[in-house]
């Protein structure tokens, strides 16, 4: 995907669709992952949001957040998701009862191929999840960004524009 959209080959549609409904969905498909792991998927604030954007894409976007979310929290955890309007944006926060990323370590997850030590033992993966999202994110206008604490859990929020 990244690889098409640096050579320009990915088209983004433009759509108007609702970001709650979109989240809807991904914590659907999110459920299996999450039961297999035992870890307690939650809904909490959930406002309508509408935005204009690629359904496919922000579906993607959606899901590798949860997907890491998921696995990155031991079983018994939490992830909580929350879609609210805030300042005039479409706001979206999934915060997990996760293994937490180090502050060294922060500015680098968006990176292709960038794996923490952690996440090197916790998962498998390719490290390119987050460089799809942060891609992702960019071309609808939307702001990711990412807090941490180890040990404690993580908190990814997405903030786009709204639709009128």
């Amino acid at each position: 995907m990244l690889a098409r959209a640096d050579a320009g080959e990915r088209p983004v549609t433009r759509d108007v669709l609702y970001l709650d409904d979109a989240a809807a969905g991904a914590v659907e498909a999110a459920r299996t992952l999450a039961e297999h792991k035992r870890v307690s998927v939650e809904v909490g604030t959930f406002e309508e949001a509408r935005i204009t954007g690629d359904p496919a894409l922000v579906r993607e976007l959606l899901l590798i957040v949860l997907d890491n979310a998921i696995k990155f929290t031991p079983t018994g955890g939490r992830v909580r998701l929350d879609v609210s309007v805030q300042d005039g944006r479409a706001a979206l926060a999934v915060t997990d009862t996760g293994i937490g990323i180090p502050a060294d370590q922060l500015p680098h997850v968006f990176e292709r191929f960038y794996r923490g030590d952690a996440a090197r033992r916790q998962a498998e993966g390719a490290g390119l999840g987050l460089a799809i999202a942060r891609w992702i994110a960019e071309v609808h206008g939307a702001r990711i960004d990412i807090g941490s604490e180890p040990g404690v859990g993580t908190r990814v929020t997405l903030g786009f524009p709204l639709a009128f």
